[in-house]
């Protein structure tokens, strides 16, 4: 064995040669009808397995193009699902936006989308879709549903306007403690939200929630500015140092609204 299959290797084409001739000599050998019906048989069977080839062909074309059509099904449907989530995320954020006017009865003159963001000078800034058409003007508060962010700092189009942030060093609002009702004037220090002008007596605590107070004019009473972070008692100082977290995200803001003056 180990002779022919060196035979084949070595001198394929002889060797088939060698196949086909014994191959019709038994073929010869048969009787006539003997050999017709194996001739018949193996042709048959020759043919039957080249169409099943074919088949098999057009079969795994038609599965790749079933395949193709259903990942397009699956993309469109991924689509579809991912704008149904940002329609419902965006109703929610709408349904906050009513309910904070009707719980603290503040009237809001308008909602707006943030359509910018600022850099360099006007990276304490934000740029919305409202302008002097809908009644904007300079110094109005702005606020989302987790409170306030800021008030407007010019209206130069009648669709857009400027906000300028809480987290901007020359804004300040005048603030109060929720629990203690200890007042303060809270401002953007060194990169901090700081409840300024507490003295060391102040009850105030962490945890505690910073309200706007109203003192004026600009920024209405019982706004949500944060809560206190952390407080720093150092009796050689005058008054406390006191860290207030902002409520709202002022890096991920999307809608804000205006309220009226």
């Amino acid at each position: 064995m180990p002779r022919i299959r060196r035979f084949a290797r070595n001198r394929g084409d002889e060797f088939l040669l060698v196949i086909l001739l014994l191959a019709g000599g038994v073929f010869a050998s048969l009787p006539r009808a003997d050999s017709s019906r194996y001739i018949h048989d193996f042709f048959a069977r020759a043919n039957g397995a080249f169409l099943n080839t074919f088949d098999w062909a057009f079969e795994l074309g038609d599965l790749h193009r079933e395949n193709a059509d259903m990942r397009r099904q699956l993309a469109e449907l991924s689509l579809q699902v991912s704008q149904l989530q940002e329609s419902d995320r965006q109703n929610a954020r709408l349904r906050q936006l009513l309910d904070f006017e009707e719980q603290r009865r503040t009237e809001v003159l308008t909602g707006a989308e943030v359509i910018a963001r600022g850099n360099g000078r006007q990276q304490f800034t934000v740029t919305i879709l409202a302008g002097s058409a809908e009644g904007l003007q300079k110094n109005q508060a702005v606020a989302t549903a987790d409170g306030l962010v800021g008030r407007i700092d010019r209206v130069p189009g009648l669709r857009t306007a400027v906000v300028s942030l809480l987290n901007d060093p020359a804004n300040a609002v005048a603030a109060v403690v929720q629990r203690s009702r200890e007042q303060g004037i809270f401002q953007f220090v060194e990169g901090e939200g700081c409840l300024l002008y507490v003295l060391q007596t102040a009850d105030i605590q962490v945890g505690d929630v910073v309200l706007s107070s109203g003192l004026g004019g600009i920024y209405p009473a019982g706004l949500v500015i944060g809560t206190v972070a952390s407080v720093s008692n150092n009796p050689e100082d005058v008054t406390k140092r006191v860290v207030v977290r902002l409520s709202a995200s002022l890096d991920r803001l999307e809608e804000v609204f205006i309220l009226r003056q």
